[in-house]
Formats: C-alpha cells, structure tokens, sequence
C-alpha cells in the first residue's frame, strides 16, 4: 500500500512539474494591441474657428441618467495625420449653457487633450494653462462618462479608415 502511495505521489508530482514548465502567462500573447513603447510625436494643428452658430451639432448619447447634453459639431470632426481624431465639444448644460472645448483623442494611448476652451460671450477660444494628453479611462468610468463614449466612437475597432466611416460610426454608436 505505501509503494502504491509513493508511486501515486511521485505521479502527481511530475504531472506538476509539467504543469509549471510550461510557460503560463496572465494575458493573451495572441493579441495584437498598440505598441506602446513606440515614440509617438503630436503633430501642431492650428485650433478651429469658433462656431459661427450655423453648424450641424450631433447629440450624444451616454445614458438614460446622464443630465447633460452633449453635443458634437460634425463638421469639426477630422482625423490627423498623427493618428488623433480631433472635434469640437459641446457639453450643454440641461439648462441649456454651452460649454464648448476643441479636444482631440488619440486611440492607440487612449488619452485625449483639451486644446481651448470656448468663450461664448466674446466668442473666441481660450487656451488652457496646462494642456495636456490625459488618460481617458474605461468606458465603466463615471468621471468622464462623455469621452468614454467617445473613445468608443472614435477608436474601437482601430481608427476609421476615412471620414465616411467615422461619421457612420458617430450615427451607430454615439446618437441615439
């Protein structure tokens, strides 16, 4: 009986031993994501013209509770040659106050910048102090639940090919 207990834990020890000689790893080494260790450069883009008031403004969808609503110039909307997709923001308060930003995202570091503020009294941009690319989060963030929204607008599934697929992207994913 004791040489059928050795031989069994002795089995049992090898077949661990195999188990941990194999290389195990915490995440899909099959998937292909965004090298992120790759230098990325921001490419200067002049900041767009205020709104003149005769634009075509898409509202967002971002959930039965959201309050606000916010509010896409459509067309404001384009992709850079540094792989940003840059826009002009409006979060209109359920009051209907426009706080209008021009802001751009980048998809492969899923970050986004605020470029200028708007001034609707005299409008005109302001520059922010301290202008810089921001994690946006995941899309169950409750911060920043309106650029979630947009990251998943813009940049699921890769960046859009051109500017037909990101507006069809903008009326399936983001209006509702």
């Amino acid at each position: 009986m004791n040489i059928a207990k050795t031989m069994f834990a002795t089995l049992l020890l090898g077949v661990c031993a195999l188990a941990l000689a194999r290389k195990e790893t915490l995440y899909n080494e099959h998937y292909i994501g965004p090298d992120e260790n790759q230098a990325w450069e921001e490419n200067a883009v002049p900041i767009p013209a205020y709104p003149a008031g005769n634009e075509q403004w898409a509202n967002l969808y971002i959930s039965q509770t959201y309050t606000g609503q916010p509010k896409l110039m459509l067309n404001s909307i384009h992709i850079n040659t540094d792989h940003t997709i840059h826009y002009i923001l409006n979060q209109q308060s359920k009051q209907g106050i426009n706080n209008l930003s021009a802001e751009a995202i980048h998809c492969p570091t899923r970050r986004m910048k605020v470029f200028g503020f708007g001034d609707d009294v005299n409008k005109r941009w302001i520059q922010p102090r301290n202008s810089q690319w921001k994690v946006i989060g995941t899309t169950l963030n409750e911060l920043d639940r309106v650029r979630s929204v947009l990251y998943q607008t813009f940049c699921e599934d890769g960046l859009p090919r051109n500017q037909q697929e990101l507006m069809q992207r903008i009326t399936t994913r983001a209006m509702r």
